[in-house]
């Protein structure tokens, strides 16, 4: 559309310089040696014009510099008329100045349109010089008023095409920025929804990894007291009775462990008291639960940790126990926790039967997951009993 606009304007432009210029001749009837030359620059203008609109795009940082060509035919053609005021010519001015207006950068049209219009006064020179050192014309008033008039209409052609320039290309920015607003709010959409996928995706593991890590513990131990309770049942019915209150009191610590589970809360233990004291309640209920003797060993000066690691080393610690007794058949473990001022260490060693080849579950794995949260190492050790090393930054988990 705007090619097809192009070649309309330009066919429309020929046409006016043609028949302003045969209005042109006209008027001056001009003699035969200043006709031919006045003839020449014309076609000379005009030839100059379509090169320059030919090669605009090829040659765009020199495009500037073309309108000095410009400028100095016009000059030259009104430099050949012999009136003080050719009014045809200065329609080519106003071809020029529109050229400019849409054809160059802010700055560069800025210096080309001034250039354009003080070329177009050069002219009103010779009428000061007739003015002031020659006899005064007889039509002096319409030559002032015309002077005048044309002044302002320059002026105003000047300033509107320049403002109009101006505003297009603001358009034209504001549009650019526009559309890379646009692209970039499709990205950030596209980014947040993925940010939800995969939070919902972790939130779907975290939870996954507290039910396995809280209730697998607590079935563990109700599995074996319900095995003990069998064994009691026909001969000792009072202490399978006793038995049996503790499977009751195991499964509804279960069943409050699911809840806050689902809830997405953090272990019940560790959001009640603090680390050390949770795992010493871990060491002696999982003696009354499941008949193993938990040792906890503390060295180093504590300093304060974040919660969700701290819920991160009780949820370990209770997935170590809790495998010690169902896979190694352990009866002892030992807890090691060394607060060192660059590191943070957990050790959970057993006295079970160990394993040649480790099989990582989900319990492990999910160990590994919390603890690679906060750039920590887990390492797994059956050669000798079954051993759980954890090393985590110091400057990872502290609590400011």
């Amino acid at each position: 559309m705007r090619g097809k606009l192009s070649i309309i304007y330009v066919v429309f432009r020929d046409i006016i310089m043609l028949v302003t210029f045969v209005l042109a001749l006209n008027l001056e009837r001009a003699g035969r040696p200043r006709l031919v030359t006045m003839v020449i620059l014309f076609f000379a203008l005009f030839v100059w014009l379509h090169i320059r609109e030919a090669f605009k795009e090829r040659f765009s940082a020199q495009l500037p510099y073309f309108f000095a060509a410009d400028i100095f035919l016009l000059v030259m053609l009104d430099e050949t008329s012999k009136f003080l005021v050719n009014y045809y010519f200065n329609v080519y001015y106003f071809y020029v100045l529109i050229a400019a207006g849409f054809m160059l950068k802010r700055k560069s049209r800025l210096v080309v349109s001034f250039a354009i219009v003080a070329a177009a006064f050069v002219k009103y020179l010779k009428f000061i010089q007739a003015l002031f050192w020659e006899p005064i014309p007889e039509n002096i008033s319409f030559v002032i008023s015309y002077i005048f008039f044309t002044f302002m209409v320059f002026i105003t052609i000047a300033v509107f095409f320049n403002y109009s320039r101006m505003l297009s290309e603001e358009k034209a920015e504001l549009d650019r920025l526009n559309n890379e607003l646009l692209i970039a709010n499709k990205l950030l959409e596209e980014k947040n929804e993925k940010i939800r996928e995969l939070t919902i995706f972790e939130e779907r593991n975290r939870i996954a990894r507290e039910i396995h890590d809280s209730v697998g513990h607590h079935l563990t131990g109700l599995v074996m007291n319900l095995d003990f309770c069998e064994k009691l049942a026909a001969n000792k019915p009072s202490m399978a009775a006793e038995q049996i209150s503790k499977c009751r009191m195991i499964a509804k610590e279960c069943l409050s462990e699911i809840r806050r589970s689902v809830k997405a809360l953090k272990p019940a233990a560790v959001e009640n008291h603090s680390l050390m004291k949770s795992l010493n309640e871990l060491a002696v209920s999982s003696k009354d639960k499941l008949s193993v003797d938990v040792v906890l060993n503390i060295q180093g000066d504590k300093y304060v940790t974040k919660p969700d690691f701290d819920a991160a080393v009780y949820r370990a610690c209770q997935e170590a126990i809790t495998n010690s007794v169902r896979h190694g058949k352990s009866t002892d473990i030992q807890i090691d926790i060394e607060y060192s001022p660059k590191e943070f260490l957990l050790s959970v060693k057993d006295n079970g039967k160990g394993c040649e080849k480790i099989n990582i579950g989900s319990g492990l794995t999910g160990m590994k997951e919390r603890f690679e949260h906060f750039n920590g190492i887990v390492a797994f050790d059956g050669s000798n009993g079954f051993e759980i090393r954890i090393k985590v930054p110091a400057e990872e988990i502290k609590y400011d």
